[in-house]
């Protein structure tokens, strides 16, 4: 009987982590839409409040930089991450969730210049946000960049989500960003960049209005 009672617990598991990651890749794929919402309609520096014909998706607001133009960050992303993980959450998903969250194991080479590994004499990190479950479980770690950041940016967060310590293969991972705008050279760049962490990426541009992620995949694979 232990075989299958083994058996059981494991395809349990699987099936839990299936549903988890279908709910955190419909959270993503609804924040890409509102924050494409907002950046449409509501710039500090062009605000359109007053169509009529839309639902707003968010209340984040795109500020305006000191020169006049358009900040554009991860911590908008963030926040709207956040604002559809409660929407999902109202919805029935029974998780729990933190922001700036210490990492369990340590590292060194965060500092630029460095080379970002997981050093057992090194120092903690934080993931951007982590989603537990209702016994407090850590069962998502999720990281937001924009900007198409620097190679040194992307590889520290690639090594914390990859570090065995933050978690067992039930620990999803996600690395999520948002790009202003793009072109073949942009594409060949962020695919340099992911190379190896294809299946934790996802990328969203804004002039375009749509999810890149597959042509960025495509790009790495010619």
């Amino acid at each position: 009987m232990r075989p299958t009672q083994i058996q059981g617990i494991t395809v349990g598991l699987n099936s839990q982590k299936s549903d988890n990651k279908k709910n955190i890749e419909e959270v993503i794929d609804k924040s890409f839409i509102a924050i494409q919402d907002a950046y449409n309609y509501q710039k500090e520096n062009n605000p359109k409040l007053n169509d009529l014909k839309r639902q707003k998706l968010s209340r984040i607001v795109f500020p305006k930089k000191r020169d006049g133009s358009t900040r554009i960050s991860e911590q908008e992303l963030r926040c709207v991450f956040v604002e559809q993980l409660n929407r999902k959450i109202k919805e029935g998903w029974n998780v729990y969730y933190s922001v700036e969250t210490p990492t369990n194991g340590t590292y060194s080479g965060f500092s630029n210049g460095g080379t970002p590994k997981p050093d057992d004499n090194g120092r903690s990190g934080e993931f951007d946000l982590v989603i537990f479950d209702d016994q407090l479980k850590r069962i998502g770690l999720i990281e937001f960049k924009a900007n198409n950041a620097s190679l040194f940016d992307h590889k520290k967060d690639f090594v914390k989500l990859n570090n065995s310590e933050e978690g067992t293969e039930d620990v999803l991972r996600f690395f999520i960003e948002i790009i202003k705008s793009s072109d073949d050279g942009t594409l060949l760049n962020l695919q340099y960049k992911i190379k190896g962490n294809e299946s934790m990426f996802r990328c969203w541009c804004l002039k375009e209005e749509r999810d890149i992620t597959e042509d960025i995949k495509k790009h790495y694979n010619v």
